[in-house]
């Protein structure tokens, strides 16, 4: 099987695609939906839900990226615990007598 990973407007191209030549009315009645919801869906209004991806077959799957560098006073993602930690102030004044 193959997969194809989309975003939500190519989502929305496919559900255009698959509504064909049906009207809003008939292609919600294909779905299971209402006229209404497949309309917030097509204005984003209202994200496509299980409800629709279920019926044309199709998985959805979240993905979430990180949109900007983390701030510098956060941690890192996953810290490491056995890793080494920086000199205390004091041990690098310790340092520097030597």
């Amino acid at each position: 099987m193959a997969v194809k990973k989309m975003n939500l407007e190519q989502f929305l191209e496919f559900l255009k695609k698959q509504q064909g030549e049906q009207t809003a009315q008939q292609f919600a009645s294909r779905l299971g939906i209402s006229p209404q919801y497949l309309s917030d869906v097509y204005n984003g209004r209202r994200p496509p839900g299980e409800s629709i991806t279920s019926a044309l077959k199709v998985e959805k799957a979240v993905v979430y990226r990180l949109a900007t560098p983390p701030l510098k006073n956060s941690p890192p993602p996953n810290p490491s615990t056995n890793a080494p930690s920086s000199p205390s102030k004091e041990e690098k004044k310790g340092e520097e007598k030597k």
